[in-house]
């Protein structure tokens, strides 16, 4: 059922009232009903006819045992074309091969290709494998890229699916196997962590989609494991270089007066060489950095504070060269007063804390719009008011959206706060956002259970949902940084909640799953 919803949006914050509507098309697909309760989209192509072919992971709850993914096929009014089911599972017969897991998932063309990682009994060795299969009819084949034996492998395998897009990812416990695919998706990345005593050690293998090797090289840092944090490995967009951000603690930095006791080292690694450059936060603290890679430069950006990691003043940006990695420019932005304002409703000298990255985007014009959430846990015992008695509670806040936009020079353009107040204690896929580009707009989705909440000094704030109540919303802001919002799914007019912390970007569309119990449906919105 096609649906296609323009309504007018409100004046946000202190701009004009004459605010103009956001054109959002709404698509749902059929409601339909999974055999396995859980699961998420973790690929989203289009079709080149208008349709799109969507890859979702799904795993059993207690009383369902199972994994596996499954893919379909939908025309431009999001009507099934075609679905296949490819289930995780070891055969009887083989007794081999230990289950191991699928890394992540990359298109070319019509064919789709499954990164598996497995262990084989016979061989002791772990085996990363391509399972590959034309879209028209999901006939797997498979096909070893490589192999490395136990004895080199640091522990039993920790895997991780390190998803779509620069492969700008934290990694907190580097053991075991990840999957990298860069910005274009023409080329992935394979990462495992070797077994070295006395250096940080990781074999790199780099493909592109059509599964042709590219690197195959070995990282080694003479520095102990606990001392070196992967920060990102990120492949080039042409799909010929690998770029590796450590955050690096040396016995140098230990005597250092002021800021942060560690560096920071960028490492770029082609089919024959290796080159590393390090760069210091000088007498800030930048708790992480992320890497984004241009044709003409890479830059690393990332929020800084003048006081400790956890409170945060404004954003860094370091500018290297992409070949010989000198630094070109570093520079530390602090948060504008525009943004204080939208933060607090004036101006006020008082740093954030909790700030968690959520996605970096890049404007036609190379432009980095930064996207961060506050996101913190507190606990809260609950007495069951027998004989003293209860238990801990958990709660997963997710506050505050920050974006800025950072020119091609490195400064600020402009800082946004758009304030929201959101916690759960269980499914955290119905809160928090997502957000993308059309032009030079970026927009944010997020759900909202209730009225959107008048603040002092005309500002808005966006409240608590859940899946009995959650109303779909839309921010925009445009190249100047004013926004504006607007409601485009009412929760009564949905079979389903949402789950807008899961949307999945494709063109101008944002695909979304929802759930109710074992009964889904799915969204694309058309900006």
């Amino acid at each position: 059922m096609k649906k296609i919803l323009l309504s007018a949006c409100f004046a946000l914050l202190s701009f004009s009232t004459n605010a103009q509507e956001i054109p959002t098309t709404v698509v749902k697909s059929e409601v339909f009903k999974d055999e396995y309760k859980f699961s998420s989209i973790i690929l989203v192509e289009d079709d080149g006819s208008g349709g799109i072919l969507i890859v979702r992971s799904y795993q059993g709850g207690v009383f369902s045992s199972g994994s596996g993914y499954y893919f379909e096929h939908y025309d431009s009014n999001m009507k099934l074309i075609k679905e296949y089911e490819y289930e995780m599972r070891q055969k009887k017969s083989d007794k081999t091969k230990t289950y191991g897991d699928i890394l992540g998932v990359i298109l070319d063309d019509k064919n789709i290709r499954l990164i598996e990682y497995v262990y084989d009994k016979s061989n002791k060795a772990f085996i990363c494998n391509a399972l590959s299969s034309n879209i028209n009819d999901f006939n797997f084949t498979s096909q070893e890229l490589f192999r490395v034996s136990s004895e080199e492998i640091q522990r039993s395998p920790i895997i991780s699916f390190m998803g779509i897009g620069s492969g700008a990812r934290n990694y907190d416990g580097d053991a075991g196997a990840n999957m990298i695919v860069n910005e274009d998706r023409s080329a992935f990345a394979i990462t495992l962590d070797i077994k070295d005593k006395s250096a940080e050690t990781h074999k790199l293998f780099l493909f592109d989609k059509s599964l042709n090797k590219k690197i195959d090289h070995t990282f080694k840092r003479d520095i102990k494991d606990k001392k070196f944090r992967y920060e990102n490995i990120d492949v080039s967009k042409d799909g010929t270089t690998l770029y590796i951000l450590g955050k690096v603690y040396t016995d140098e930095k230990k005597n250092k007066k002021e800021g942060g006791k560690y560096q920071f080292e960028l490492t770029r690694i082609t089919k024959d060489s290796e080159k590393t450059q390090v760069f210091d936060t000088e007498e800030h603290f930048s708790s992480s950095l992320k890497t984004i890679i241009f044709e003409d430069r890479v830059t690393c950006i990332g929020f800084y504070s003048d006081r400790k990691d956890s409170r945060f003043k404004g954003i860094s940006y370091f500018e290297l060269d992409p070949q010989s990695l000198a630094i070109k420019k570093s520079k530390f932005n602090p948060f504008t007063e525009q943004f204080i304002i939208d933060k607090y409703g004036k101006e006020k000298d008082k740093e954030l804390k909790f700030l968690s990255f959520k996605k970096i985007l890049i404007t036609p014009t190379n432009e980095i719009v930064f996207n961060a959430e506050e996101f913190y846990i507190t606990t809260q015992y609950v007495s069951n008011g027998m004989n003293g008695g209860g238990y801990t509670r958990t709660i997963y806040h997710y506050d505050d959206i920050v974006s800025a936009k950072i020119n091609t020079s490195g400064d600020i353009a402009w800082a946004r706060n758009i304030n929201k107040r959101q916690s759960t204690s269980g499914d955290d896929s119905y809160i928090s956002y997502t957000s993308t580009l059309k032009g030079n707009d970026t927009y944010f989705f997020i759900n909202t259970g209730e009225k959107v909440k008048k603040l002092k000094n005309d500002r808005i704030q966006f409240g608590q949902t859940s899946t009995k109540k959650s109303n779909l919303n839309v921010i925009k802001i445009n190249p100047n940084g004013d926004f504006d919002y607007q409601e485009i799914l009412d929760d009564k007019d949905n079979d389903v909640p949402f789950m807008v912390s899961d949307g999945a970007i494709t063109g101008n569309s944002v695909i979304f799953i929802g759930r109710k119990g074992k009964k889904k449906q799915l969204l694309k919105v058309t900006l």
